[in-house]
Parts: C-alpha cells; sequence; structure tokens
C-alpha cells in the first residue's frame, strides 16, 4: 500500500464514524415527514440515478451474474432488512439510546462468529476489547435508556439489527471484497428498492409531508450514508479483519451523542465522556497491529 493510500486508509475510520453517527438523528428527523420505508425505497432510487448515471458516462464494467447475486443479498439484508428494522423501531417509539445499545451488539456478535464465517482469529486482548468497548458505550448511554413510549414492536426490530448487519457484513466479506463499488451501490440499492417498494406499498400509506426537511434528509441519506458511509465500511472489510472493522461501530452511538451535545446543547456529562473514552480503550485494544498482541 502507498504511503497516500496507507494515509487514507487511517483517515477513513474517523470519517466513517462521523457519517454513521448521524445516522440516528437525520432517520428520527426524516420519520416526522414520512413513514419508513418510503423513505428507504426514495432513498434507493435517488442513488441507483446518481451512481447510475455516472456509471453509465465512466462506463463501469458489468460483473458476472453470480457476483451481482451475492452483492443483491447484502443489498437486501443491509439496505432492506437492516434500515428497515432499524427505521421500524425509532418509528415506534424506541429511544436513539435503547436502539443503539442494541444495536451495539453487533462487534461481539461479529467477533463470536467470524472464525467460522471468514477463518478469522480473535484474540483473547481483542475479546477484551469487545467487551470493554461494550461497556463503554452502556456507560456513555446509561443517562439516556429511556424506555418512553417504546412498543414490544420496537424493541423486536431493534433485536433484528445487529443480526442484520452481521450476516450482511461477514457475507461482503466473503463474496464481495473485491466488488467494484459503483457496482456494487447500484445492485444493492435496486434490489433493496425494490424490497423496500413493495413493504411500503403493502404495510404504510406512502403519504410523505413535502417539504425542505423531507428533501434534505433523503439527500443525507444517500450521500453522507449510502454513498459516502456505506462505501467506506465496505472500504475497510477490504482492507482489514471484519472483527476489527466491526469494532468501530461502538464509537458511533457515543459519537452521536457528542454530536448531539455540540449542536443541539444536548446532556452529556462527565458519565458519558468516561464512558467514550473506555470504549475508544476497548476499540484499541481490538484495531491495534497484531505484532502488538500477546
Amino acid at each position: 500500500m502507498t504511503g497516500a493510500n496507507s494515509v487514507l486508509m487511517r483517515v477513513v475510520p474517523f470519517l466513517f464514524i462521523l457519517m454513521w453517527a448521524s445516522g440516528f438523528p437525520i432517520t428520527r428527523w426524516g420519520l416526522e415527514y414520512a413513514e419508513p420505508f418510503t423513505i428507504l425505497w426514495m432513498r434507493s432510487a435517488l442513488v441507483v440515478a446518481m451512481v447510475g448515471i455516472y456509471a453509465l458516462v465512466v462506463r463501469v464494467p458489468w460483473p458476472g451474474a453470480k457476483e451481482v447475486l451475492h452483492i443483491a443479498v447484502v443489498g437486501v439484508t443491509l439496505q432492506c432488512l437492516y434500515l428497515g428494522s432499524m427505521f421500524m423501531a425509532l418509528d415506534q417509539d424506541l429511544s436513539q439510546g435503547v436502539a443503539a445499545l442494541i444495536a451495539g451488539m453487533q462487534p461481539l456478535l461479529t467477533a463470536a462468529v467470524v472464525g467460522i464465517a471468514l477463518g478469522e482469529r480473535v484474540s483473547r486482548m481483542q475479546w477484551a476489547g469487545f467487551l470493554l468497548g461494550f461497556a463503554g458505550l452502556f456507560i456513555v448511554l446509561s443517562e439516556q435508556l429511556g424506555i418512553g413510549d417504546a412498543t414490544t414492536l420496537g424493541f423486536i426490530f431493534s433485536g433484528l439489527t445487529p443480526i442484520f448487519i452481521t450476516v450482511a457484513s461477514l457475507y461482503q466479506k466473503k463474496f464481495c471484497a473485491d466488488s467494484d463499488l459503483r457496482i456494487v451501490m447500484i445492485v444493492q440499492q435496486a434490489t433493496a428498492g425494490v424490497c423496500n417498494f413493495c413493504i411500503a406499498t403493502a404495510f404504510e400509506t406512502g403519504e410523505v409531508t413535502w417539504g425542505f426537511d423531507i428533501i434534505f434528509v433523503w439527500l443525507w441519506l444517500a450521500v453522507i450514508l449510502t454513498v459516502g458511509a456505506t462505501n467506506l465500511l465496505y472500504l475497510m472489510l477490504r482492507h482489514g479483519e471484519a472483527a476489527r472493522v466491526s469494532s468501530l461501530f461502538y464509537l458511533t452511538p457515543p459519537t452521536a451523542v457528542l454530536l448531539g451535545w455540540l449542536s443541539y446543547g444536548e446532556t452529556m456529562g462527565l458519565v458519558a465522556m468516561i464512558g467514550f473514552a473506555v470504549s475508544v480503550a476497548g476499540v484499541f485494544l481490538v484495531t491495534r497491529p497484531a505484532k502488538d498482541a500477546p
């Protein structure tokens, strides 16, 4: 890896954390104006249009049918099942803190199955880092774990999120690690968009409160979260171990809390800052170079 690429890969995790962390508040905002799967299928349509036009202009080579099928599987799992479950959980009045905490189980789940799925070894020090990261996440969110008016359905949907994103990440690493990211976006968003559209047609009213707010939400979801964060995730999976990459998810909910504190003056006391530091320590143990591991 060249020096420039090496620097880029050091910056990518920080960009990913910031982008992915913005998903919780932006989703909650969007749900004030449209229903979950309506937001998702329209976001997919926007991404397919943008990236599809670009791919046609630069004449991106199209892969074989088998590779397209693998990409489509990841697309449905990540862009429909995972995001759909997260959107539904938030729509069922589950607090962002609870949703983030449950989704924060993903690194532990990845560590538990990555040996079987990909043959990666998770050291004792890395396991300690996973547990420390989750403990820090819990500390950060402990002051914001109000159950409020959340429904049982909301908890069920939230419980599915770490499963779906773990499956999608491992499948992507195993079968689509070298796929062209432009093709990945087109195929994933097209297949997930169809699934989300069918669900929205069957179970939602399709009503949208049009205005600047919902348009901004769609643009943010399409450009920052889909084109930006999702592709950074795939880029990290391509160049690193799945278990190490998954540990970064510990830092996204605390970062969301930090962003809320900086932009809206939301509460972030000493306990939350201590928890953030604990999560950072846990991620360091997981992601530090293997030569430093015992």
